[in-house]
């Protein structure tokens, strides 16, 4: 509290975010992602992102590494009967042709209604997958192994005593063995 020229005190003043909008800390980027990336899809067709994010879960992970969703194509003033333009690797462009009618039914029955009526299949390179982070982890001696084991050992709960064991593994496994 602060004191005003009358000598009377008042508060200080709290600043509020400019949007006018409180957020709580921090937020999941799953989250945070539609968001960003709705309005770059919805210009390539995509009035909902969900088709793009949720495409493995749509067409199973085996076709979704061998094609990629380009852009969905609504006729004017509908929002049914598009055509669903599609980037297929060549050699699995064949076999994903003959799975159209299937893919057609998955893709529906995900938006909850006869949204696609038609996929248009274009041949070409796949982008490449991001390699990935992790490190792989090295081989754990047995004494590093017995060491975890013991440091966890006073934890009463077996399942969370499990847990902490391969965590601490995990940990020492990605670090340089001790000369």
């Amino acid at each position: 509290m602060t004191e005003d020229s009358s000598g009377a005190p008042r508060s200080k003043p709290t600043l509020k975010p400019a949007s006018g909008t409180r957020r709580a800390g921090l937020r999941a980027l799953a989250g945070v992602t539609p968001g960003l990336t709705d309005p770059l899809l919805r210009k390539r067709g995509f009035v909902e992102g969900r088709i793009v994010h949720d495409w493995p879960l749509i067409v199973g992970t085996d076709l979704a590494a061998s094609c990629l969703p380009e852009s969905l194509a609504f006729p004017r003033g509908k929002r049914d009967g598009a055509t669903l333009r599609l980037l297929a690797a060549p050699a699995r462009a064949l076999e994903l042709q003959h799975a159209l009618p299937q893919l057609i039914e998955r893709v529906n029955a995900h938006f909850g209604w006869a949204a696609v009526a038609r996929v248009a299949i274009r041949q070409g390179p796949l982008p490449a997958k991001p390699k990935p982070r992790l490190r792989p982890m090295r081989p754990l001696s047995l004494a590093e192994r017995a060491g975890v084991a013991e440091r966890v050992a006073a934890v009463s709960d077996p399942e969370l005593r499990r847990r902490l064991a391969a965590l601490g593994e995990a940990v020492r496994g990605a670090k340089p063995a001790e000369k």
